[in-house]
């Protein structure tokens, strides 16, 4: 079956990592039955890789100076052209719906696209948490082959499986919730290093990396044992990040991502 939703993202996904606005929201709203509700936003500006793209050209050709509105209008036209295809329709209801597991129902969706700014929103409910991270929307599995009969690259976009690294374990008289740390900065870093970028083009980079927001929100009815978020709102914990903590987070805090500890 074809997966839609996920191609719809496709052209912010497959460059996410040179985006400059990139903000994902996880939201996950448990019952003491362990049922619920699960929302997930995701949005992109373009602008700013855009802008980095034809500076990164202009530099490779010998060319000085700032580029013109008619070279960016142009940049800008030429790179939504190469990403608009039939997939990039927003999908109906319907056809995601398709795509969900046994006990996971969509209850809204909502889908934005402005040019270089695009966007996603879902809300599910489901009768197991467990269930979330079946939840599959990517144009193409992990590692598919290619027009050319080559391996795919894993996919980068978290639309693709917005909770398919949450892991609910039932410790007896505990449970324990855990996802990993969505990082995007530090994939924007590992792209970059393969990159023979000059100074001006790095602080270019980085400087389009400043409305990075990456955020997960719990609301339980249990008692919280232990947890590592960064803050909490009543009984609502939150883990959320800017490209500052970010680029501060180090690697054991991210192998650790979120985590929290329930009582029964």
């Amino acid at each position: 079956m074809k997966k839609i939703a996920g191609s719809w993202l496709g052209m912010a996904a497959c460059l996410v990592v040179f985006s400059g606005c990139f903000d994902v929201e996880q939201t996950l709203t448990l019952e003491r039955n362990l049922s619920g509700k699960a929302g997930f936003s995701m949005h992109v500006d373009m602008e700013p890789m855009v802008l980095f793209m034809l500076r990164m050209q202009r530099e490779m050709a010998g060319q000085t100076g700032e580029p013109t509105k008619a070279e960016i209008d142009k940049a800008r036209a030429d790179f939504l052209a190469s990403g608009k295809t039939e997939e990039s329709k927003p999908p109906s209801k319907e056809e995601i719906e398709k795509q969900l597991p046994p006990g996971v129902k969509l209850l809204d969706s909502a889908f934005q696209d402005e040019g270089t700014k695009i966007g996603a929103r879902f809300l599910f409910g489901f009768d197991n948490v467990s269930k979330l991270s079946q939840i599959k929307l990517a144009s193409k599995k992990e590692g598919e082959e290619s027009a050319d009969g080559r391996p795919g690259p894993p996919s980068q976009n978290p639309a693709d499986s917005p909770f398919g690294s949450l892991q609910i374990k039932d410790e007896g008289s505990t449970i324990l919730v855990t996802s990993e740390a969505m990082n995007p900065v530090a994939d924007q870093k590992e792209q970059a290093a393969g990159m023979d970028l000059s100074p001006e083009m790095k602080k270019q980079m980085e400087d389009a990396f400043k409305g990075v927001r990456v955020a997960f929100k719990i609301d339980a009815p249990f008692e919280v044992l232990e947890h590592n978020a960064t803050r909490k709102e009543g009984r609502t914990l939150i883990w959320e990040y800017d490209m500052k903590s970010l680029e501060k987070m180090t690697p054991e805090q991210a192998a650790q991502g979120v985590r929290v500890r329930y009582k029964k």
